[in-house]
């Protein structure tokens, strides 16, 4: 079942660029969580809904299951709206199976993923400098690799890194060995481990975005909205082990934040 290979990374020796500059003015600097508080998922996830441009293939209909299962996390995102805490709305509720939870939420990532970075994919094309790679700020440059047409790590610029990304993520969704949506049906033993190659290559949008078109998504007024639902994928990341910290360093600072008691 497992149908994507782990991405190559490497570590690149050039100048930061002027942008990270940029990342601790106003705000809050790249993350901008001065005002992050006053954002609830429930409102950030509906921003993106209105005015994100979706670039993911759409996913096959939910099981009866499943769509019981989207509904609990539209409710703990509502719960949100009169000052739930978003560490909870991750945690596995009482009754339900683990990989069910999981699975769903990932689709809801997914989508997430692909609305928030549709918003910025004409800049990202136009970035002819910054994005002529797949990177996430002076360190970290990724490589393409999915085992079948690829099967080598290989550079590629963002915009086709990105969009073999979602098309990918979009397979492994639809492919119902791996998400089964028959009543009864069971995951398969390799579910957890390429759900993890999943979370590990959203999260490089995310890291993406952040160091690169930040400038973008605040001109759009859309930075507190980005960090909520940023937040939110890191906390599900944390509850359930999914990426390895070393993976995660591009944003560790920001992420830091994000656990700091209020």
């Amino acid at each position: 079942f497992l149908m994507g290979a782990l991405v190559g990374k490497k570590k690149v020796s050039r100048s930061e660029p002027a942008r990270e500059n940029d990342l601790k003015k106003k705000q809050g600097g790249v993350d901008g969580t001065k005002n992050e508080n006053k954002t609830t998922a429930a409102g950030a996830y509906m921003f993106w809904e209105k005015n994100g441009k979706a670039t993911m293939k759409k996913p096959p209909k939910l099981s009866k299951k499943q769509e019981q299962v989207n509904e609990t996390i539209k409710a703990t995102m509502k719960a949100t709206l009169g000052g739930g805490d978003l560490k909870e709305t991750v945690k596995l509720p009482d009754g339900e199976d683990k990989k069910e939870w999981i699975a769903v939420n990932t689709v809801h990532f997914y989508n997430a993923a692909s609305m928030i970075y549709g918003t910025v994919s004409e800049d990202c094309l136009e970035c002819k400098e910054s994005c002529k790679i797949m990177s996430a700020g002076a360190k970290y440059e990724y490589l393409w690799q999915d085992g079948v047409q690829y099967k080598k790590p290989t550079k590629m610029s963002a915009p086709e890194y990105i969009d073999k990304l979602l098309t990918w993520a979009g397979e492994q969704i639809a492919d119902p060995a791996l998400f089964p949506v028959e009543p009864g049906a069971r995951f398969p033993h390799g579910f957890m481990k390429q759900v993890k190659v999943m979370y590990k290559r959203m999260f490089r949008v995310y890291a993406h975005i952040y160091h690169v078109h930040f400038d973008k998504i605040k001109s759009l007024g859309a930075n507190a909205h980005l960090n909520t639902c940023f937040k939110h994928f890191i906390f599900f990341i944390k509850e359930f082990n999914l990426v390895k910290d070393s993976d995660l360093e591009p944003l560790q600072k920001l992420i830091d934040k994000f656990f700091i008691p209020e």
